[in-house]
């Protein structure tokens, strides 16, 4: 039996970040609190833990990621020199300049991790190279990328407590999309942790479909594929709970990549995929009633505190929740 739901928020510490929350007359402590949220769920994307120890917020963090690592596991050398030109260049992306080296890393990102005492990891499942972001042509199919996903997984999965459950999150990508149940049933039954399950990002899913215009299509096609998983349904334990309906951008922008664009268009053009935008319609209650998940995490994106703040309320309110009184909603 599934206990109660528990609503948490997206954070990413950031030097200076205390301060940014104090403009909102809170501390994070008193931030999360007001909202009616049990938690956060924490980005740790370093090798080392926080100085600072953000144990009794963090319900769960969410593990560093690369979105571009299969040619590096695979020792791709030709592959990867399309993207690095030097050692350097390697390095400062993984951390390493093979794979050995990648899981070196990994492994201390999961102990970092860990040092929050979290009741689950995330992990993504996903390969995209900086080309195909932009193309869209991609060279590997979705059960190759859940394969060679799982296999790295494994390579690190013993260094992860068998009760801290790993929740597997869903992209647009080539991996783990959640369209296609087999890829599904296959990535899990290569898994040795046992402790496992899925954070599916609902908006991650919606960039799936580009024909979506509206929330309440957003919902439907969403159970639609999640009632598609069958017995893999169970699966599910967690939700990033956001919204994006990027389809006029996906079918409107020029699939061409521009070796000389640089890293903030790059990043411009991802958040026009993936907006994170909160839900405003009642009908994301049906996924919440569907599912029955352990974790909300309102995972939304923001220009400061304050901003994040109104976007939380927003979307608390189109699940039916009322946080605490006091307080307007600029904080």
């Amino acid at each position: 039996m599934r206990r109660k739901t528990r609503h948490l928020c997206n954070y990413c510490f950031m030097p200076g970040q205390e301060k940014e929350i104090l403009k909102t007359g809170k501390t994070l402590e008193q931030f999360v609190a007001g909202l009616g949220l049990d938690g956060v769920e924490l980005l740790v994307y370093r090798n080392i833990p926080y100085f600072e120890s953000f144990e009794h917020l963090a319900v769960g963090v969410h593990l560093n990621y690369w979105p571009m690592w299969l040619a590096l596991y695979r020792n791709d050398k030709a592959a990867l020199q399309q993207f690095f030109s030097s050692k350097d260049e390697l390095s400062a992306y993984y951390g390493a300049t093979y794979c050995m080296g990648w899981l070196r890393c990994i492994r201390a990102n999961i102990k970092a991790a860990l040092a929050e005492r979290p009741e689950y990891l995330v992990w993504h499942v996903a390969e995209c190279t900086i080309e195909e972001v932009f193309t869209f042509e991609f060279a590997h199919s979705d059960l190759e990328v859940a394969t060679a996903a799982a296999a790295v997984f494994n390579r690190v999965a013993d260094d992860i407590p068998e009760d801290v459950l790993v929740l597997f999150e869903n992209l647009w990508w080539p991996g783990l999309r959640l369209t296609d149940p087999e890829v599904v049933r296959q990535f899990f039954a290569r898994l040795k942790h046992k402790n496992v399950g899925i954070m599916l990002d609902t908006g991650h899913l919606m960039n799936t479909n580009p024909e979506l215009k509206t929330e309440q299509e957003g919902v439907d096609y969403i159970l639609k594929v999640v009632k598609k998983l069958g017995s893999e349904k169970k699966l599910i334990r967690g939700l990033h709970l956001n919204c994006s309906l990027s389809g006029e951008y996906v079918k409107s922008f020029e699939r061409r990549y521009d070796v000389d664009s640089s890293n903030l268009e790059r990043m411009r053009h991802v958040i026009n995929i993936d907006q994170h935008r909160p839900f405003t319609a009642t009908a994301v209650q049906r996924l919440l009633r569907s599912i029955k998940p352990d974790y909300v995490v309102h995972e939304l994106a923001y220009t400061d505190f304050n901003d994040f703040e109104k976007n939380i309320r927003t979307q608390l309110a189109a699940c039916g929740r009322t946080p605490p009184s006091g307080g307007d909603e600029g904080g």
